[in-house]
């Protein structure tokens, strides 16, 4: 390896224990225990994981209502016509 991937390598894993610790520090300051932290590497501390939950879940999905920008757009294209 020469010194640049070794750069880039320890940035990488600086970036990720950085994550960690940021996700730790909400989950404690919101009274959530965290027993194995690096859970917290790919996954929100204030997210429960479940698909179907209402606070979780895509909103276009479960209101079935457009984004902003779908609406933008439909804007855009009426006022064309």
């Amino acid at each position: 390896m020469d010194d640049l991937t070794k750069i880039k390598h320890s940035k990488r894993i600086q970036q990720k224990e950085n994550y960690v610790n940021k996700q730790v520090k909400i989950a404690k300051a919101y009274g959530i225990p965290v027993k194995e932290p690096h859970r917290l590497q790919d996954h929100s501390a204030l997210t429960c994981g479940n698909p179907n939950c209402v606070m979780c879940a895509n909103p276009r999905k479960v209101f079935k209502e457009l984004t902003i920008q779908e609406k933008k757009f439909l804007e855009e294209f009426k006022c064309q016509e």
